[in-house]
Formats: C-alpha cells, structure tokens, sequence
C-alpha cells in the first residue's frame, strides 16, 4: 500500500492506533477503529474533504468503539462482538470511566470479503482477545486490532478472552500468511509477519 493511502494516528489514553485507508482517486475513506479523542482525526477527514464511508472495528473494547459518537459514517464489527457495544462490562467502560453504550445499530461481519465501495477487504475472523475480534487484510498490509503486536500478543485476562484461542488465531490465520506482509496493530509500532515469526516472544 502507498504511504499516501495509509494515515495513521495514535488517539487517547490508551495511544489507540487508528487507521485511515485513503483512495485518492476517488477522494474516499474508511477508517480501522474509533479510538477516544479522535478530533484531530475528525478535522483530517474534514480539512481533506474526504467521503468517509464507514468505519470497521476489530474488536468491540472501549478504546477501539468511543470515538463512533463523533463519526457518523455507518460501522461494522464482527457478529460476536457485537453485544460489547452496549455491555459496559464486556466493552470496559465500566472499569476504566463512565459507563458507555453505543445505541447506533451496527453493520455485523463474519470472515470474508468485505466490498466499501471502492475499498476490498479481506476480513479475517481471529477470536481470542475478543471472541469477534478480527483481522483485516488490504493489499499488502494487515491490521491486526488487539491480536498480535511488535513482539507481543493480545491481553486474554479480560471478560471472554482465551490464551488458546488467540494463539489459534495467530498460527491459523496470521503467520501463514506472506512473510513480507507488514503488519499494523492496535496499539504501538508496525510490524512484519516475519519480524514476529522470529522474534516474538509469544510465538517462539
């Protein structure tokens, strides 16, 4: 993927990584989580005149959903998270601030091709931190949500999280996938397949 269709920011107290997939072309957007605190990502999409058409979550926790009241673009999250929308105890809103709901009706996906206009997605269904969370592939690039990190994994001492199916999901569905293939998480630095193949501490 060009530089210049992938916008990255870091967004509220929990440095969220959300990401901006841009057709220049078309002057169209879709956007990978709603972190808190996403004004300066409202003003970019704004100051670009950009067309958001939707918003895809990886998974339903508050750092990834609290930003959806300042976007009104239509949003998707996979079919098994999508009970944390208005469950503060799943979404952890309730341990961490004021208790969240999130009343918009969402778009529900399972694992496959995922069409946004002009944008093709492959979704990859990776329960483990979340029983829906989820992976996304575009072109050469994969977003990882909360599954894999830069020499790290997924926090599974949570409300409905499994160790061993996270790591499924990482073996299944994420190492086989091309070695050269970067990778852009949740949270902190990007990564490579074949980076965390070699040297994460999880996998080895």
């Amino acid at each position: 993927m060009d530089k210049e269709r992938l916008v990255s920011f870091s967004l509220g107290p929990f440095s969220t990584n959300a990401y901006l997939l841009i057709n220049n072309k078309l002057n169209e957007a879709v956007l990978i989580d709603a972190p808190f605190e996403t004004e300066r990502l409202v003003k970019f999409i704004k100051e670009r005149h950009l067309n958001l058409k939707g918003v895809i979550l990886t998974h339903g926790h508050i750092d990834h959903i609290a930003g959806l009241s300042m976007i009104g673009a239509p949003f998707y999250i996979h079919t098994e998270d999508k009970e944390f929308l208005n469950n503060p105890d799943l979404n952890l809103s309730s341990l961490l601030c004021s208790s969240i709901c999130i009343d918009k009706e969402p778009i529900v996906l399972n694992e496959g091709k995922l069409f946004i206009d002009s944008f093709n997605i492959d979704v990859l269904h990776t329960p483990g931190h979340t029983p829906g969370s989820i992976s996304l592939v575009v072109y050469d690039c994969l977003f990882s949500g909360d599954t894999l990190f830069f020499d790290s994994i997924g926090r599974t001492d949570i409300p409905l999280a499994s160790h061993g199916r996270l790591l499924d999901s990482i073996k299944k569905k994420i190492l086989p996938l091309d070695k050269r293939m970067r990778v852009y998480p949740g949270h902190g630095p990007p990564t490579t397949i074949k980076r965390e193949k070699e040297h994460n501490p999880f996998l080895c």
